[in-house]
């Protein structure tokens, strides 16, 4: 068997270096000025389907014919919550090139402006270095590009948008961007309910736990979704539920300070995120007594025995108690969506 030596191998890697698809220049994004000669400029995106994964082998198409080629997400949910665009160039790419997309609204000019629908509907598209939308060419004329899908609340909507090739240069007018569709199904609330095997009466002094569940399980990496409103200001699009409580003097949240909205988060094995209360020492209602400053305004009635007392009607505070633990869905950038569920806790 020959013995080839490590000095003898590098020439000939290199040669293969030269003469094979590594030798083939990536495209430019630079514009005229400054682009080296021979360079080739980007090319242009001819096609988008968008990927089926209950059919890898039936993609969705980019503009739907009927609502049943649509295209489907649900912002944050696992599984659900991204968007991968299967991208058809008008040439071959070198394996190892760069490419910069874009993703433009459905209507306006794709440069000089903000695309205020695309920074509500994917997080962290308003980021100047945006990974997802970087891609690295394998050396054919096809790329897969996925998008994060922001949440949604209360009803579903249709989003349009376009994708083009672009650079980081301004007043340069990429090629005509391709449009593509889908929708976006909103989270939703499926219960709450009250922890452990204890359901009688909660006790004055007593820690209760009250879980809330989604439909469907939430994706972890929506914690960190931040989209940009119309204002031009970053909100957190992670999933947090709003809390209330009724009457308020009989419970109260000791982990929330200003405010009832707490961070959603699914860290048990049934996928709920919870929150502890405790229940109030029931209290009387403070009543103001006004004494007459003249007594002797006040008239004099006559005093007679009194046969058969009446019977003196229960205390407020001896009436059967109840809380009620409301819980809703919500969001810094969309506010409160969806369904508003209750559960009543009795008190002894």
């Amino acid at each position: 068997m020959p013995f080839f030596k490590p000095e003898y191998l590098l020439p000939a890697a290199a040669f293969l270096c030269l003469t094979g698809e590594a030798a083939a220049q990536c495209p430019s994004t630079q514009n005229a000025a400054h682009r080296p000669p021979g360079t080739p400029l980007l090319p242009a995106v001819t096609r988008i389907e968008i990927e089926n994964p209950s059919a890898p082998s039936k993609p969705y198409p980019a503009i739907p014919g009927s609502p049943v080629d649509r295209a489907q997400t649900t912002g944050g949910v696992v599984g659900k919550s991204s968007l991968t665009l299967i991208v058809t160039l008008s040439s071959d790419v070198a394996s190892g090139c760069e490419l910069p997309f874009s993703v433009y609204d459905d209507a306006g000019p794709p440069i000089n402006q903000r695309q205020i629908a695309s920074e509500a509907a994917f997080p962290g598209f308003y980021v100047t270095s945006r990974p997802y939308l970087r891609v690295i060419a394998n050396g054919s004329n096809q790329v897969r590009l996925t998008l994060p899908v922001a949440i949604r609340l209360g009803t579903s909507h249709i989003h349009r948008h376009r994708l083009g090739l672009s650079t980081p240069y301004s007043n340069q007018t990429p090629e005509t961007p391709v449009p593509f569709e889908f929708q976006n199904n909103p989270v939703r609330i499926a219960s709450i309910y009250r922890v452990g095997a204890n359901t009688g009466p909660a006790q004055p002094g007593e820690r209760v736990e009250i879980a809330v569940k989604t439909v469907e399980p939430i994706d972890p990496a929506s914690n960190d979704y931040t989209v940009m409103t119309s204002n031009s200001v970053p909100r957190s699009n992670a999933l947090k539920v709003r809390y209330g409580l009724s009457p308020t003097n009989l419970a109260q949240f000791p982990s929330l300070s200003n405010d009832s909205v707490a961070a959603f988060a699914p860290n048990f094995a049934d996928g709920s995120s919870r929150l502890p209360i405790i229940i109030s020492t029931p209290t009387p209602a403070n009543l103001t007594l006004k004494s007459p400053t003249n007594l002797a305004q006040i008239p004099r009635l006559p005093t007679r025995p009194q046969s058969n007392a009446r019977p003196v009607a229960p205390a407020a505070n001896d009436a059967p108690q109840s809380v009620v633990v409301s819980a809703q869905l919500y969001t810094e950038s969309t506010g409160e969506g969806g369904e508003t569920l209750s559960l009543e806790m009795p008190i002894n």
